[in-house]
């Protein structure tokens, strides 16, 4: 296997990079970042997706066999136009046209986002989006062109990660962990929240399992990835804090919250971009939402780790990065 990924500088492209290194095969990261480990560096690739002319050169100079793609433009909830996330739709023709030039292509993994539907709403079939961001729209956007593309010379598979957290992680859950540390997490309302999750270097192990698992187990399917086990916040939380040894969690009434999270529209509307609770992000904690993996767990299970194994991972990073002490 010779491996693209796009967006390998990012989180879970990070620890993707360091699954396929750990298993010895040859890979390159194409991102517009460096990457965040130094050791990943002399793999790095510099390269905006929408630069077409060195992406293709790129291609044709490593002739893949497989591609990850996971470089994308982000900002769920923050942008509102969607020609800001032209990177999600021009850059993804801009991938399968260079799969295509470099002719040694055999998979590609293109990713998508669980927010092609509304928080909440657990589609039907593949191709029953519903989005109310910029952001969600743009990645709908995405899959229909690789769904609609005719006569791809190479096996392709959609995939939507559900909540990732881990080592090397963003907000919303770097933001989580800190507050559970520093003492200032509640629960909100009654806190027992049940959602689907993903622990990031499982996701790393599904991703590859997708690219190993035969053609009609994959070929031109969609994948939510994640951990197959819905995980309850307020008991995550709480083993969150006793292996942080951190002080007790506290719970906030539904109302009190609903009230903070006013408030944060109001700094929000005014610039204040990092408002610690507004509407959105207080939907996005109180709304539960499970996904059925059991196709996904057929080529990827057994998972490498457990979710407690995963939070002893994650507090160890945010120590080597002394994020916390």
């Amino acid at each position: 296997m010779k491996i693209v990924v796009t967006g390998g500088s990012g989180f879970i492209g990070t620890n993707y990079m360091d699954y396929v290194l750990d298993k010895g095969l040859e890979v390159i990261n194409i991102d517009i970042k460096p990457p965040l480990k130094q050791a990943h560096k002399q793999y790095y690739k510099e390269c905006d997706i929408m630069d077409y002319h060195k992406l293709e050169k790129i291609f044709n100079d490593f002739k893949p066999t497989h591609v990850v793609h996971l470089a994308a433009k982000t900002g769920a909830h923050s942008i509102t136009d969607l020609k800001e996330f032209a990177p999600n739709i021009d850059g993804v023709r801009n991938i399968i046209s260079a799969c295509i030039k470099a002719g040694s292509v055999e998979h590609v993994i293109f990713t998508s986002t669980l927010l092609v539907c509304k928080m909440g709403y657990i589609p039907k079939h593949d191709t029953d989006y519903m989005p109310t961001t910029a952001y969600g729209k743009s990645k709908v956007e995405g899959e229909l062109i690789v769904r609609n593309w005719k006569e791809m010379p190479f096996q392709w598979t959609i995939i939507r990660p559900i909540s990732v957290w881990g080592p090397w992680m963003v907000e919303p859950y770097i933001n989580f962990f800190k507050a559970v540390y520093q003492g200032w997490y509640m629960h909100i309302g009654h806190g027992h929240y049940k959602r689907s999750m993903g622990y990031v270097e499982n996701i790393a192990h599904e991703i590859h399992s997708i690219l190993l698992a035969k053609k009609e187990l994959v070929d031109k399917k969609t994948f939510y990835v994640g951990d197959p086990e819905p995980t309850d916040l307020y008991d995550f939380a709480e083993t969150v804090r006793e292996y942080m040894n951190a002080p007790k969690i506290h719970k906030m009434f539904y109302p009190i919250a609903k009230f903070f999270a006013y408030t944060g529209d109001i700094l929000k509307f005014f610039g204040w971009t990092n408002a610690p609770l507004t509407s959105f992000r207080l939907n996005n904690i109180t709304t539960e939402y499970v996904f059925d993996l059991s196709n996904l767990m057929e080529i990827a299970s057994p998972l490498p780790f457990s979710q407690k194994e995963g939070i002893i991972r994650s507090i160890e990073w945010m120590k080597q990065q002394k994020i916390i002490k």
